[in-house]
């Protein structure tokens, strides 16, 4: 004996026009650059100026999606400082030719292993700016100090990227 199963709806009142309307707006967290650095991490001429440098790559925003779909980037960066001297961290975005798309200058305050610095600092990338980020494809982080004698301590810096997306 056959079954036959019926299975019937009724839909009332709903717009299909509508579904231009819907915008889904995706987010991702992307970590960048970690690191802790000592006194022998730094070099220089002389013990009152001294330098530590990276470049990290983005290979991330070289994708097709992200160059036609991010309108807004906020990157955090999060540095802790027990040195007994101040620094100043200049973070540069760069293009494949080493061209600066964004430049941020962060001061770092002195620091103790008592009392470590810490500074917490975002930057806001928006929409009619975001052609900055998009352009990037590295990622340059200097560290440099002028002052003071150089005593032991660890300088520490933990960031990420904050990106936003619309279809």
């Amino acid at each position: 004996m056959p079954l036959i199963l019926l299975a019937t709806s009724c839909v009332k009142d709903v717009d299909l026009d509508q579904v231009e309307e819907i915008i889904i707006p995706p987010e991702a967290a992307i970590d960048l650059v970690y690191f802790t650095l000592k006194s022998e991490d730094f070099t220089g001429a002389g013990k009152n100026a001294l330098r530590a440098a990276d470049v990290t790559r983005l290979d991330f925003l070289d994708d097709d999606y992200i160059q036609n779909n991010l309108v807004r980037a906020d990157f955090n960066f999060r540095f802790t400082n027990t040195f007994h001297r101040e620094f100043v961290a200049v973070i540069r975005f760069l293009s494949e030719g080493n061209a600066v798309q964004h430049e941020l200058l962060i001061p770092i305050p002195a620091g103790t292993d008592a009392s470590a610095a810490i500074v917490d600092y975002t930057e806001i990338i928006n929409e009619d700016q975001i052609g900055k980020v998009r352009r990037s494809i590295k990622l340059s982080i200097e560290i440099t100090t002028h002052n003071g004698p150089f005593v032991d301590g660890e300088l520490s810096l933990e960031s990420r990227g904050f990106y936003y997306f619309n279809f």
